[in-house]
């Protein structure tokens, strides 16, 4: 073992961490960033990629999280944030 985090956590770690960013600012703010284009999904035969919002609410409810936790930043990070395991 090296002695860190898997790396599949500390991905979840920093998505959760960049919702609750973005969850905390004012809302005309990230209505801008609602209305980007993302492109077109048709991909012919394979399957559609997940979005960001998708992942974000799987790994939230992987950690039992709510969306209210997050505007309270000290609490967020409290409940995010992993330790490295040794």
């Amino acid at each position: 073992m090296v002695g860190v985090a898997p790396i599949e956590e500390k991905l979840r770690e920093n998505r959760l961490s960049w919702f609750g960013h973005v969850y905390r600012k004012p809302v005309d703010v990230v209505e801008r960033v609602d209305r980007v284009a993302l492109g077109s999904n048709a991909t012919g035969r394979e399957r559609p990629k997940l979005r960001l919002d998708a992942v974000v609410l799987k790994d939230m409810s992987l950690m039992g999280l709510i969306e209210q936790v997050a505007l309270d930043r000290a609490q967020w990070r409290k409940r995010i944030h992993l330790v490295d395991s040794n």
